[in-house]
């Protein structure tokens, strides 16, 4: 996780008093992260349950004030509206879905898990200020909403 983290804090903006939406965000390491670098609210979410369960029973251990939820990409509601939204994906399939949740203004991060260039999906759906950060575990795209 070292690398990765450094690489996803890289592209992030001071976190201090921020809202910020994990998608993908597994065991809740990330969302734990954020929190600890003084984003003011997180929320977790991801497809698999049992990650979530992990998450979870973490927060429940030692609570930050961490909500998590099970969501499918393909079905995932809007979430509230965050300054920041970071999602690990293997498609920009579902980027328009998952950025819906972003406040005007705000920044999406993307983690490509699978090594897959995300520029083109981004610009499809409307993003504009794309700033690549290059990781051995999956690039990180940072990106910016078009009004």
């Amino acid at each position: 996780m070292a690398d990765q983290s450094t690489t996803l804090l890289e592209a992030l903006p001071d976190l201090a008093g921020r809202s910020v939406l994990v998608v993908g965000c597994g065991d809740g390491r990330y969302p734990r992260l954020f929190r600890g670098k003084g984003a003011r609210r997180v929320v977790g979410v991801d497809a698999d349950q049992v990650l979530i369960a992990v998450a979870q029973r973490e927060e429940e251990r030692d609570p930050i004030g961490i909500s998590y939820e099970v969501h499918q990409p393909a079905r995932q509601p809007m979430m509230g509206i965050f300054d920041i939204v970071v999602a690990f994906v293997d498609t920009p399939d579902h980027l328009g879905r998952i950025a819906a949740s972003l406040a005007p203004g705000g920044l999406l991060v993307v983690v490509a898990t699978n090594g897959l260039t995300m520029e083109e999906g981004l610009r499809e759906n409307g993003f504009q200020d794309i700033v690549l950060h290059r990781d051995e575990h999956g690039d990180v795209h940072s990106a910016r909403k078009t009004s």
